[in-house]
């Protein structure tokens, strides 16, 4: 007794300090912002917080640009699926299959996922630079391929899906190394077994290999989702949201709402709806993925 008793109390002695971090630094914030989203409030010490209901709820569903960032982000979680579990799965599958040079392509596909985000973003803002000044552009025209030169962050076309491109770009690389842990724990008898009747290497790959490994691709699935829908570091270095909001996102708003324009019961407003947002969309992901599991 006295044995088990000490064990309880040296689990709670380590898990009390992160209990506690995670406590100071996420759960009181949120729930800041939930208290701050009822107020006006201009964020400066000694201004009272005056009690506006919800006021700012209905000033945040009657702006645009908020509606239009609820289109965008919807748009840029559904590209950056497909380009970061698809890439990130396939690379997966053919340095499986590789025979030479396997940690070289680890490594050099991970290498985007180690790289501080600002010097990723700023990196291909050099590279995106619209005219013959960014380095695509004059790879293109070097090519006699100048028509498929473009204002890649300013065009409609292109600018959302040109941050959805970088912000894959950053992450396929740990969805490479899920997929390859999920490939590995695949037995070698069941491959083995299915090659001796005669399955050729695509069938293995969508009727074994796949359906074995779909509870990481659903964990994959959900964890873009949810990496998607705070999105703001990117988009904040490389477009700032514009041109003429082009690539708002939720969270760029919320930071111009609070910190550009001191609104910051706006601003936590936005944040709250942010957070239902993602609550909803993660839970339903789970719930469609979790079917797909069971059949």
């Amino acid at each position: 007794m006295r044995h088990k008793n000490y064990r309880h109390t040296t689990i709670i002695v380590f898990l009390f300090p992160m209990t506690l971090v995670y406590l100071v630094f996420a759960v009181f914030p949120t729930l800041g912002s939930f208290y701050l989203a009822f107020f006006d409030w201009q964020g400066i010490q000694g201004v009272p917080l005056v009690f506006n209901g919800i006021d700012n709820f209905v000033r945040v569903f009657a702006n645009e640009e908020f509606l239009l960032s609820i289109f965008n982000i919807l748009w840029f979680v559904l590209v950056s699926v497909f380009l970061q579990v698809i890439i990130g799965y396939l690379l997966a599958f053919l340095i499986y299959d590789a025979k030479h040079l396997v940690r070289f392509f680890k490594a050099a596909f991970f290498i985007p996922m180690v790289i501080p985000v600002t010097a990723s973003a700023i990196l291909w803002g050099i590279i995106l630079k619209p005219n013959d000044s960014g380095i695509l552009n004059h790879f293109l025209i070097s090519l006699g391929l100048e028509n498929l030169g473009r204002a890649w962050l300013v065009e409609s076309g292109t600018a959302l899906n040109s941050l959805a491109w970088v912000n894959a770009w950053s992450s396929f690389g740990y969805y490479m190394i899920i997929g390859l842990a999920a490939l590995a724990a695949i037995p070698a008898e069941t491959l083995e077994a299915a090659t001796i009747d005669g399955a050729s290497k695509l069938q293995r790959v969508g009727m074994i290999m796949i359906p074995l490994i779909w509870e990481s691709v659903a964990l994959s699935i959900v964890m873009v989702i949810t990496g998607c829908l705070k999105t703001f570091d990117i988009v904040f270095v490389m477009t700032g949201g514009g041109p003429n909001g082009l690539t708002y996102l939720p969270s760029i708003l919320m930071y111009n709402e609070a910190f550009k324009y001191n609104h910051f019961g706006i601003g936590s407003a936005m944040s709250v709806v942010i957070f239902f947002m993602s609550l909803a969309i993660t839970l339903v992901s789970l719930k469609l993925l979790k079917r797909r599991v069971t059949e």
